[in-house]
């Protein structure tokens, strides 16, 4: 799961641009997953919140 979710973030960056805030991100997440599946996204990447893990992988994409 945790792949996918990377990968839906990596498509929204692709398709919506780099402008988008992380909230953005993150309401368009929390739409496709449930809560439950974005919480262990964000854990089992050893980050305290899903803002924190959103935020490093379009960090990481952008380069």
């Amino acid at each position: 799961m945790n792949h996918q979710i990377s990968n839906t973030i990596g498509e929204i960056l692709e398709t919506q641009g780099a402008s988008l805030s992380i909230d953005d991100f993150i309401s368009q997440l929390k739409a496709k997953y449930s809560e439950s599946e974005l919480e262990q996204f964000y854990k089992d990447l050893n980050f305290s919140d899903l803002e924190q893990a959103v935020k490093a992988i379009v960090d990481d994409i952008k380069g």
